[in-house]
């Protein structure tokens, strides 16, 4: 007995094609997410590395070791938001629900800025200390 091959009706292509998109859009999100969460943790450990290795480790270790920590932080927030916009703008002519980028370029720049104020009270502290 022959068995045709059984070709995919209008609807259901539009449906997956509907929900390939989706699942991409969702891609994006995750990525930006993760490139977020790798920055909040870096920053996180620049600042308990001033924290807690304080007279462990000669202060200027220390203040190098907290700083790259910290601009590695910055690094992680910017591209974070360059990756979501890179595919955000390929997809905005689609129907698709997406987070606006004002939101993901708004707080990548919020959580950039907390890093640097981080970094300037960074040397300070250690200035001082």
């Amino acid at each position: 007995m022959k068995q045709h091959k059984k070709i995919p009706r209008q609807p259901e292509v539009e449906l997956r094609n509907r929900y390939a998109l989706d699942r991409t859009a969702l891609a994006n999100e995750r990525t930006y997410l993760a490139w977020t969460r790798t920055g909040l943790a870096s920053l996180v450990g620049g600042l308990a590395t001033e924290k807690y290795l304080d007279g462990v480790i000669p202060v200027g270790s220390l203040r190098f070791m907290a700083t790259t920590l910290i601009l590695f932080s910055i690094l992680c927030f910017l591209l974070s938001a360059w990756r979501y916009r890179a595919l955000h703008v390929d997809l905005r002519q689609l129907d698709i629900k997406m987070v606006p980028i004002s939101i993901v370029l708004g707080v990548s720049l919020l959580f950039s800025l907390c890093a640097i104020l981080a970094v300037i009270g960074l040397w300070i502290v250690i200035g001082v200390g």
